[in-house]
């Protein structure tokens, strides 16, 4: 959509938000339309009360008691249409937020590591819950006028066409003048949504950090950022807020000046026997519709403008393109070179950048033969957490081939290749419930015995039953009531419970104590045996016994063989040890010459 119109295009985006929503519409038109009915029968019934005192015509007087009886009873359906129209409301919203939530899931994980946490939190909350305002509020607010405001334009023009073409023209010159007005609305509303999601940014940055503003005392530092995109908010509604105004001070003016110009033309044209008193009275009673369209068409045209905008906050996730269940992952390459049935991993001349970035991965070869395990070590940024995260089927090679259990990538949808993949981080996230849902989010049919006995083969059991609540104790958010070392056993735990045949470990011990290691290591011995692992470590203890380690280093493979042969070998593993200790990390600046190899 344009930025300060509102296209056919972007019309029909937004009507595509409420889908199935039939019912909502015909209540929405039908609302109005009995407040006309009721105002027209309103004005017939003051004109025939009127009319009959003056002639004294009875039956005058037995129809005005008719058409009394005949707004009552509209009146009562009135009530019946706006409970249906707020119960459609509800059912539109819980549809939208399943629609955003789920189309969420299904986005790449580059869409997330490009946007802040809170700028989604924003359009799923914030956005979505305001368009429910729009809903119940808005439409009414351009609808109801427009529909309202013509009947009676309409009704004038058939009672007395000379007053009604007078009318017409005011309420013709008011809606140009308010639409003039409102054009720069929906350019402020846009600026000033961008600077919420702005101030929820810093916010939540505020909440999440707070351990660390504490502790190197920034919370100064945050305060005047949050200080700064907050006063950028109020500065920009103050400027709507003044346009807004003189679209309503437009709206007053011509609303009383129509008001005033009917009122003494239709006293005139009365005592100059042009027109009866009670066409003057049913006219001045139609009137007060026309004065409720002029003094909200400018206000509801800018209620319009910020639903829009909402909806274009909200199709900024909508329009993002996902994956499909069903869609291939990664290279088509269909032969394995693979000998064993149902073999492990194989990466072949793998090459891959994030969003046309530089290559991370630059023709990297890496096999893991089934129930082996191989460790990849290196550089920060090297690329080997970007390696796990193609095995995951997260992103797509550029180029080269990826193959799991002897199966190319494009022979698996996402879930399918999930289901055979157990997966430990470096920083587990717990959910905010129990122990004992934590574990099972691995295999959510897992029974409670299930996972007991995965908890027990992670050594977390001991500490779990520690808690008052055993498997029922509540770990907080992000389990902030736990060590690190808990976190990480039940995250293995977690593992366990999947039972899966590949299982992928990205430094999953790096941030332990040596304590904590010890018990974390223990169950990550348990959970690699007969498995298929490849495992990202810094740690020498936790690579030292693999299978294959494989050295990376830009994007490339430097040196690949067992811990004893590299260390035979002399080459940068070798010097790799020697520099770092038990932790192999290419974080010393003195070991940056030997990355050249790598190149």
């Amino acid at each position: 959509m344009a930025k300060d119109k509102i296209t056919a295009a972007g019309l029909k985006k937004y009507l595509s938000l409420f889908e199935k929503s039939g019912a909502y519409w015909v209540c929405l038109l039908l609302i109005p339309v009995t407040d006309i009915f009721v105002s027209i029968m309103n004005a017939l019934l003051y004109q025939n009360i009127v009319n009959a005192v003056m002639v004294s015509d009875m039956d005058l007087f037995y129809g005005a008691l008719w058409l009394a009886g005949v707004v009552l009873a509209v009146n009562m359906a009135r009530c019946l249409l706006i409970y249906t129209y707020m119960y459609h409301i509800r059912q539109i919203m819980k549809r939208l937020r399943l629609r955003v939530m789920t189309h969420l899931f299904h986005l790449p994980m580059s869409y997330f590591e490009g946007h802040h946490t809170a700028d989604s939190i924003q359009k799923l909350c914030f956005n979505v819950e305001n368009i429910k305002n729009s809903l119940a509020n808005g439409h009414q607010r351009v609808i109801s006028p427009i529909i309202i405001g013509t009947a009676a334009i309409i009704m004038i023009l058939w009672l007395d066409p000379r007053i009604g073409i007078m009318v017409l023209v005011l309420s013709i010159v008011s809606v140009r003048i308010n639409i003039v007005l409102s054009k720069p609305l929906r350019g402020m509303a846009v600026r000033i949504q961008k600077l919420l999601a702005v101030c929820t940014e810093r916010l939540t940055d505020i909440l999440a950090g707070l351990d660390v503003i504490k502790m190197f005392s920034g919370a100064r530092v945050m305060a005047e950022k949050y200080s700064a995109a907050n006063a950028e908010v109020a500065v920009e509604t103050v400027k709507r807020f003044r346009r807004m105004s003189d679209v309503q001070a437009v709206e007053w003016v011509f609303g009383f000046l129509c008001n005033v110009v009917v009122l003494l033309i239709g006293v005139f044209m009365s005592f100059a026997g042009l027109v009866d008193f009670g066409t003057v009275v049913a006219i001045l009673s139609l009137q007060g519709m026309v004065s409720y369209f002029l003094s909200n068409i400018g206000s509801a045209w800018g209620s319009l403008i910020d639903a829009f905008v909402l909806a274009d906050r909200v199709f900024e996730i909508l329009d993002q393109p996902f994956l499909q269940e069903n869609c291939r992952i990664g290279s088509q390459d269909t032969e394995s070179d693979l000998s064993m049935e149902n073999g492990g991993i194989q990466i072949k001349d793998a090459v891959f950048s994030y969003e046309a970035s530089e290559r991370v991965l630059n023709g990297v070869d890496i096999t893991v033969e089934k129930g082996r395990t191989a460790a990849l070590v290196g550089e920060s940024g090297g690329g080997k957490s970007t390696v796990v995260k193609l095995l995951m089927g997260f992103y797509r090679l550029d180029s080269g081939s990826v193959k799991v259990l002897g199966r190319p990538l494009s022979d698996y949808t996402p879930d399918e290749l999930r289901e055979n993949i157990a997966y430990v981080p470096q920083d587990a996230y717990l959910f905010t419930t129990s122990i004992k849902e934590n574990i099972r989010y691995g295999r959510l049919g897992a029974s409670d015995e299930e996972v007991m006995e995965a908890a027990k083969r992670a050594y977390a059991h001991e500490f779990i039953m520690s808690f008052p609540d055993g498997y029922d104790t509540l770990v907080g958010e992000r389990g902030e009531s736990l060590s690190g070392g808990q976190r990480q056993r039940i995250a293995i735990a977690r593992a366990f419970i999947r039972n899966a045949p590949i299982l992928l470990l990205d430094e999953a011990t790096s941030a332990l104590d040596a304590e904590s290691e010890q018990f974390v290591q223990r169950g990550i011995e348990a959970l690699m045996g007969g498995r298929t692992t490849l495992v990202v470590a810094h740690r020498l203890s936790t690579i030292e016994k693999a299978d294959m380690i494989y050295v990376i280093g830009s994007g490339r493979v430097c040196e690949k063989g067992r811990h004893t042969e590299l260390m035979e070998q002399g080459g940068i593993y070798k010097r790799l040890v020697e520099l770092s200790g038990s932790h192999v990390s290419w974080k010393n600046p003195s070991f940056s010459s030997q990355q050249n190899s790598c190149r």
